[in-house]
């Protein structure tokens, strides 16, 4: 998640996963014969366009790196090192898990909201 990055908060993390993972949902719809409602076109429209996302994402990566120079450490013995930063993918790393932890908190909601759905009902309506 790089701030001011279009494309690289949890939506934009989120909609790449879902878009490169669709190929796959389609063949997998396909092989077990049931209907798919995405044509390939639009398939590989979509995908297209994710890597667009990624390119683009990886070019202002490259572009911030190269216009924030690499950070002076002091050495112990004296001197200075050119270090470079961590913070690409400390960002990159954080918007991850937080996509990943809203992800698996979707799904544990899902099988709750299935589990309490398909309960027999303790309950029956009326008189024995």
């Amino acid at each position: 998640m790089t701030p001011g990055v279009p494309g690289a908060g949890v939506g934009g993390l989120f909609y790449l996963a879902s878009t490169l993972l669709l190929p796959f949902r389609s063949l997998k719809r396909r092989l077990r014969g049931q209907p798919d409602p995405v044509s390939s076109r639009q398939i590989w429209h979509n995908v297209a366009m994710a890597g667009g996302v990624v390119a683009a994402l990886w070019m202002v990566g490259w572009l911030l790196a190269f216009i924030v120079p690499d950070e002076m450490v002091q050495k112990p013995g004296g001197g200075t090192v050119a270090v470079r930063t961590v913070l690409p993918v400390a960002t990159f790393a954080t918007g991850v898990a937080t996509l990943m932890l809203v992800l698996g908190t979707v799904e544990i909601a899902r099988l709750i909201q299935a589990r309490r759905h398909h309960a027999p009902e303790s309950h029956q309506s009326g008189a024995d």
